[in-house]
């Protein structure tokens, strides 16, 4: 194949394929510990397919290896001897074979050697670990230290055994020889900065030893005793020998007797001896500290035992007249062994309340038309955050529903206002840095048996009754009206229109006939003083049929109601 061939042919190859290499290795190791490097090559984001791969390993330190695999991943093992901290470049290149070695990706990635253990160190409450420094004050707090997976494994290959001192703002709490230790914080809203020194040693650290006094007793006994005898004269003199008793010599004795002394007990050893420690490391006169307590030892300083009342559960020890080697306040280690393997961590921790005390005050039982109006409250440490969730009633939460809009809150008092058509139940999530609760609260609608008010009734009846009592006065009013007109009736003879009776007549003279009709006057002829009863008294003229006074009966006015 030519050489244009070849090249058209890797160029065509680079245009149908894009590879990637990516280099699995951890970011900080151990000087002398071995490392495990990988490298997987991509091909379009995807793991690459079976071929013929080369993957060329490197190091800035000179280490190069090569390796050839029909897989599109490769491992390599590198090993740095002790030598001073600092930061490699490891690399790698992959080559593929179609008919010659066409090289493929290549990638780098840093690693930092150094002297100290790699690792973390974490918080965990109920078995959970906290992602922050916030820890609850209801739970105890498990401080402990993860090492990285590789500083761990050459740990245990070589046997080495671990040491780890514990510092809570800067006060020397003890020694303990695991990885972890126990405390509770049950003040709120305190801050704490825990460090611990992990020191790894070859050597299995000494236990301490109860000190042996041996004490010398001497006793010396002196014992004397004198005796005289004397007889008085008579007249025959004789001398008696005065007698003597030697003395006993005297007795000396010489005991020796080795008592060993009962050591104080453990718990206030290791008080002592971390009271001594933490003085010494904060600049203290521990005798000038103790002589302003007033009580027995019991009561010691506080401030140099345990600081800001934090209970400790796992037990710390202190090794007599030794002092921890590392010095928090320069943050520097004191008399640091070539042959020991140190690792420093620490972490901020701030204690909180959790979220109790939760709950709600307003109407459950609503009409259709009422609004819900709940005020939601609770206790524990701010900043809060509330979400709620709303299902069709009857619903029992299960624990394992979750919210996405949460709503901040600077206090746990919040004001609820929604309207229903329908029976729900609400889910409240509260939770602050170190809890979270839920609650449910059930909203009950109900149709209240609708009452006539009394203005439905009253008005009704009061308007009917007014208007049957207009109508009946009404009515009696006109009757009454009508009975008090008076009608007057005559009857006249038309036939006789020249009837001198049409003539008119006032009242008083109608009034006076009426009268002179009524009654019957004897002896006298009715009449009125008109001008037409006048004429009817006169004698009719000659010349006329009649009288012209005359007046037929049937032409009478009569007056009636």
């Amino acid at each position: 194949m030519s050489l244009k061939a070849a090249l058209a042919f890797y160029a065509l190859l680079h245009t149908v394929t894009c590879y990637t290499v990516s280099i699995t290795a951890p970011d900080q190791a151990l000087i002398g510990s071995s490392i495990n490097v990988s490298a997987q090559l991509f091909d379009n984001g995807k793991p690459a397919g079976k071929g013929t791969y080369k993957f060329t390993w490197s190091d800035s330190t000179g280490h190069r290896k090569e390796i050839e695999t029909t897989s599109a991943s490769s491992n390599w093992t590198v090993v740095y001897t002790q030598e001073q901290p600092a930061t490699h470049v490891l690399k790698v290149e992959v080559d593929k074979f179609f008919i010659f070695w066409v090289n493929e990706a290549k990638a780098r990635k840093d690693i930092k050697l150094d002297n100290l253990l790699g690792g973390s160190l974490e918080l965990i409450q109920n078995n959970v670990t906290r992602p922050q420094m916030f820890v609850s004050t209801q739970e105890a707090v498990n401080h402990s230290i993860l090492l990285s997976e590789l500083d761990m494994a050459f740990l245990r290959a070589k046997g080495y055994h671990i040491q780890t001192y514990w510092f809570q703002n800067c006060t020397y709490l003890g020694m303990s020889n695991a990885l972890d230790y126990q405390a509770t914080y049950p003040k709120a809203e305190q801050y704490y900065d825990v460090e611990a020194l992990v020191v790894a040693t070859l050597e299995l650290p000494p236990e301490p030893i109860p000190s042996t006094t041996t004490t010398t007793t001497t006793t010396t006994t002196t014992t004397t005793t004198t005796t005289t005898t004397t007889t008085p004269a008579t007249t025959t003199t004789s001398t008696t020998p005065a007698t003597t008793t030697t003395p006993k010599p005297t007795t000396t004795s010489t005991t020796t007797t080795t008592t060993t002394t009962k050591p104080p007990a453990r718990a206030k050893r290791d008080l002592i001896q971390a009271m001594h420690a933490n003085a010494a490391l904060l600049g203290l006169n521990l005798t000038s500290a103790l002589k302003r307590q007033k009580d027995s030892a019991g009561n010691l300083s506080v401030a140099l035992v345990n600081p800001l009342g934090v209970r400790r559960l796992s037990k710390l020890t202190v090794v007599p007249g030794t002092q921890p080697p590392f010095d928090c306040i320069s943050k520097k280690f004191v008399a640091q062994d070539p042959k020991q393997i140190y690792g420093y961590f620490q972490h901020r921790i701030v204690s909180k309340d959790p979220v109790t005390g939760f709950g709600t005050t307003g109407k459950n039982w609503l009409q259709h038309w009422e609004i819900i109006h709940l005020n939601v409250n609770c206790k524990g440490s701010p900043p809060f955050e509330l979400c709620t969730r709303v299902f069709t009633a009857p619903y029992n939460s299960t624990g394992n529903e979750t919210c996405d809009r949460y709503e901040p809150l600077d206090s746990c008092s919040y004001e609820y206002k929604r309207y229903f058509s329908e029976s729900k139940t609400i889910l409240f999530f509260i939770r602050n840095e170190v809890s979270q609760t839920l609650n449910q609260v059930t909203i009950n609608m109900y149709e209240a048996q609708r009452q006539s008010q009394l203005s439905v009734v009253v008005v009704p009846v009061t308007c009917t009754l007014v208007a049957v009592i207009l109508v009946v006065f009404g009515v009696s009013y006109y009757i009454q009206r009508g009975n008090r007109f008076n009608v007057e009736v005559a009857d006249f003879n038309f036939g006789d229109t020249q009837s001198v009776d049409m003539e008119y007549k006032t009242f008083p003279q109608r009034l006076f006939d009426s009268i002179r009709d009524a009654w019957t006057w004897p002896g006298q002829r009715r009449h009125s003083q008109s001008s037409v009863d006048l004429m009817a008294d006169q004698p009719p003229s000659p010349g006329f049929g009649g009288n012209v006074g005359d007046v037929d009966s049937n032409l009478r006015y009569n007056t009636f109601n």
